[in-house]
């Protein structure tokens, strides 16, 4: 793979967030790209992308940031409402 990019998320959420997406890591996104995504310790959040070419990089990070991005307001949503 010819590019690589490794984005850190803070949130209290990042457990909730990591096991909403997890799933989505089982299917084959492209064969272009590679998506890891990490739990740390600290409660980060890590998503790990590596694409042969910037179209696959941008469609693979506007997929997986719009992931995270979802759980993230359907948990504040959740906490919102309780």
């Amino acid at each position: 793979m010819k590019l690589s990019a490794e984005f850190v998320f803070e949130s209290g959420e990042a457990e909730k967030i990591y096991m909403a997406v997890l799933p989505e890591l089982n299917d084959a996104f492209s064969d272009r790209s590679l998506v890891g995504l990490s739990l740390e310790a600290d409660g980060r959040l890590v998503l790990t992308v590596r694409a042969e070419d910037a179209v696959s990089m941008r469609s693979a990070l506007n997929t997986w940031f719009r992931l995270i991005q979802i759980a993230q307001e359907v948990s504040d949503l959740t906490a919102a409402a309780q």
